[in-house]
């Protein structure tokens, strides 16, 4: 993580090249942390670039309006909001009291990591139909965050199930 223009950089990539009598520069491939934009960019050996670090906590999900989401501090209490942007995808697997790796950089919240998959409660689905259970049958399933996902056909209405938060396929029960 860099700071460049008063902003904050993830560098996906950099290389060194050394060019004769003029010196040598980087080159640097990096993605804004603001808008998701990727640019490359030369740095000779006369710039500077501020490295920056992260602070990175497990933070509890409280609650989410419109255009933000709220997160706890279980061990201080205090509460970070992080803008409907940065969350992504992410959102739909957020219930409460969920916890989420949040990278911060000088109290901001930076970036928001889901874990591998989480357990969320079916809140409406059709019941099963009889002699289905030969074949691989799958049907959707509501959850209480409002995604939808398929799931086999014997599971029902109220049961808790395990969803990859990364592709959103049904895991299995919880």
């Amino acid at each position: 993580m860099i700071e460049f223009r008063d902003t904050l950089w993830q560098v996906l990539d950099s290389q060194v090249t050394y060019v004769g009598k003029r010196g040598a520069y980087v080159q640097v491939k990096m993605q804004s942390l603001d808008d998701q934009h990727i640019e490359t960019q030369r740095f000779s050996t006369s710039d500077s670039v501020e490295r920056v670090f992260l602070e990175s906590k497990t933070l509890t999900y409280l609650y989410g309006n419109p255009d933000s989401f709220v997160f706890m501090d279980p061990q201080t209490g205090d509460q970070v909001e992080v803008a409907a942007g940065k969350m992504a995808d992410a959102a739909s697997y957020l219930a409460y009291n969920a916890e989420v790796a949040i990278d911060l950089c000088k109290g901001k919240p930076v970036r928001v990591e889901m874990p591998a998959s989480v357990v969320l409660e079916v809140t409406k689905t059709e019941p099963a139909v009889r002699g289905d259970t030969a074949t691989a049958v799958t049907k959707p399933a509501e959850l209480e965050t409002g995604i939808t996902v398929k799931v086999p056909g014997h599971i029902r209405q109220g049961e808790k199930i395990r969803v990859d938060t990364r592709t959103g396929e049904f895991l299995g029960r919880a």
